[in-house]
């Protein structure tokens, strides 16, 4: 290996490896007070691509006869989360066995093989595929779900991407009529459905919890009376068959300057939660009498998600690019508020699936801004999100929250009960804006600075964040993230502000990260 290089290393001419090793601290000051340690991640991620068949020839030796280029590539992580063993919170709070759990990673997050056969190209294997035009936000870039456990959304999404086993087939057709650099491309994922992966444990820092405690719920008031609670699960995850095959078409191309898309994904919704109130009652029998029991079924409905995108270089005028892009989704889980008339829930389920439309404009621009910087321009870029239920009804809920029990007017210690406060809007709202420049010789320095605000809740995040190269291996990276809360009513539902910036639960972080990269 030679002893400076950067970006990719090629031990032979047809193999490159590249990677990185971070070590990332975050500190969560709460109100910015009371700083204390919630992370210590260290991961290392090796990427390799082996070119074993090049203009024609498999090992330089084969004829491959139609197949022109093909090459394999695997992307393994390893993660170690020192917390979990340097934190005597965290020794209290969790078991041995899920400490173990919880601090180790070992994946090998995507392998896959690309052939090229002209004008066909074929990419098999497990991947990530990214539609679509949004930053951060998901309107056509559905196909991967997230995983949101450690730390939310804050993180690159291409490393909180699930990688899924699929085929994606791509047909290079050119120039058609007044279309040029037009393809058509379909991916099909058999057999391997995953849901999103996030965590209500309050115990974890990145819990995803309601408008309410860091605790689980326990008991339920009726009646006057304290009764404690015990719910059964059934999960009614879609098997791991071609019965549950997710698939999708994209049409691409460029008209007139306009780089657009076309979309359409069959695929499965959220995760919902369908109360069966019918199991509970056969089941009331063998309940004790100071318990409440309940059933739940967790589903995953069938929807659809179609669209379009498209981003456009205006020169002349503007100097920007303006995107576009918008989203129509089927399937999508609400909850009911309990006890509705029965024509808003006939399945007396709490549970209901809504149409949604999502639309995104945005603009990307380099701007000069000569006071804060004379020699290098700003790139900027704003968002706007709207986002809309065409079957909405007053009756629609978000998460569950959690609450001290109360009984004749005083707190029960210990005891809490949830509750299904979180009304939905028909019309949901969100801005970003975010400017990054560089200063220095070769612009070693590398400030970002970026802005979310939700209009409907006044709810608010801020993140400051400077990279600093410090060599042609090494990378310092220094960010701070702010959770405004201004309305306690309405926590909203994009999770920027509100949510995560309440008295109790106020989530501001410190992050520091030392990137090794090769």
């Amino acid at each position: 290996m030679p002893a400076k290089s950067w970006g990719v290393i090629a031990l032979r001419p047809d193999l490159e490896i590249e990677g990185f090793v971070q070590a990332q601290n975050i500190l969560r000051e709460s109100m910015f007070q009371d700083a204390r340690l919630i992370l210590q991640r260290n991961t290392a991620q090796i990427e390799a691509k082996y070119h074993f068949l090049q203009e024609g020839q498999a090992f330089g030796s084969f004829s491959a006869g139609p197949i022109e280029d093909a090459s394999l590539t695997v992307i393994g992580r390893t993660v170690y989360d020192s917390l979990y063993d340097l934190g005597d919170e965290y020794s209290e709070k969790f078991t041995q066995q899920e400490k173990e759990k919880r601090k180790f990673e070992y994946k090998l997050r995507e392998i896959y093989t690309d052939m090229a056969i002209p004008p066909f190209s074929l990419r098999l294997g497990r991947q990530q595929i990214v539609w679509g035009e949004t930053d951060n936000f998901r309107a056509l870039d559905v196909i991967n779900p997230l995983d949101t456990r450690w730390h939310w959304s804050r993180e690159s999404w291409e490393d909180i991407r699930i990688p899924l086993w699929m085929a994606r087939a791509i047909y290079d057709i050119g120039k058609i009529g007044p279309l040029e650099e037009s393809f058509v491309e379909a991916v099909w994922i058999p057999w391997d459905f995953q849901r999103g992966k996030s965590t209500s444990d309050p115990r974890r820092p990145w819990a995803f919890i309601g408008h309410g405690l860091r605790a689980r719920a326990n008991s339920a008031v009726v009646g006057g009376q304290l009764f404690d609670t015990r719910t059964t699960v059934i999960d009614r995850k879609p098997d791991k068959g071609l019965e549950s095959s997710q698939a999708g078409l994209r049409f691409k191309g460029i008209w007139r300057g306009i780089d657009f898309s076309l979309n359409y994904f069959f695929t499965f919704g959220d995760t919902g939660l369908k109360v069966r109130r019918d199991l509970a009652a056969a089941q009331a029998s063998s309940c004790p009498s100071d318990t409440l029991c309940s059933v739940v079924n967790t589903v995953n409905q069938r929807a659809h998600v179609a669209g379009f995108a498209a981003n456009y270089s205006e020169e002349k005028y503007t100097q920007a690019v303006f995107r576009v892009e918008a989203a129509l989704s089927t399937g999508v889980p609400v909850r009911l508020k309990s006890g509705i008339p029965r024509r808003f829930d006939p399945d007396n389920n709490s549970f209901d699936t809504a149409k949604r439309t999502v639309v995104m404009l945005a603009f990307d621009r380099p701007t000069w801004i000569r006071p804060l910087n004379k020699l290098r321009t700003f790139f900027v870029s704003g968002q706007f999100f709207w986002r809309h239920y065409l079957d909405y009804n007053r009756f629609f809920r978000g998460s569950t929250s959690v609450h001290h029990a109360i009984l004749n007017g005083d707190v029960v210690p210990g005891r809490y009960v949830s509750a299904l406060t979180d009304k939905i809007n028909q019309e949901e709202f969100v801005m970003t804006l975010s400017a990054s420049t560089s200063y220095g010789p070769g612009g070693l320095w590398q400030p970002l600075f970026v802005a979310a605000f939700d209009p409907v809740s006044t709810g608010a995040y801020n993140r400051v964040s400077v990279d600093y190269l410090f060599s042609n291996h090494i990378l310092l990276r220094l960010t701070q993230d702010f959770y405004w809360r201004m309305h306690s009513h309405d926590p909203g539902p994009w999770s920027i502000g509100d949510r995560f910036g309440r008295p109790g639960d106020s989530r501001h972080e410190t992050v520091f990260s030392v990137i090794f990269q090769f």
